[in-house]
C-alpha cells in the first residue's frame, strides 16, 4: 500500500495526487492518504474510478508528465 502525506488541502477539503502516483498505488494494493494525523484509505478499484482533471503538466525536473486527480478528503474511512 502506498502512503501519501499532505500538509494542506485544496479549498479545505480536497487533496491532489498525480496520475503516476495513482498507477503505482493500484499496483501496490491501494493508497493511504494522511492529513493532520487523520487517515483515509483507497482500494485499487476506487483509485481506478478516479478521473484526472485539467491539462497534462510537464515535469520541471525531467520526471514523468502528469495530471492531477482531486480527491475529497474523508478521513472516516477505515482500512479493511
Amino acid at each position: 500500500m502506498l502512503t501519501k502525506t499532505v500538509n494542506k488541502l485544496w479549498q479545505g477539503k480536497y487533496l491532489s495526487i498525480r496520475t503516476y502516483e495513482a498507477e503505482k498505488a493500484i499496483k501496490s494494493g491501494g493508497m493511504k492518504l494522511c492529513y493532520l494525523n487523520k487517515k483515509m484509505f483507497l482500494t485499487p478499484k476506487e483509485i481506478e474510478n478516479l478521473k484526472p482533471t485539467g491539462n497534462i503538466i510537464r515535469s520541471k525536473t525531467g520526471g514523468k508528465d502528469y495530471q492531477l486527480i482531486d480527491i475529497k478528503f474523508d478521513p472516516k474511512d477505515e482500512e479493511n
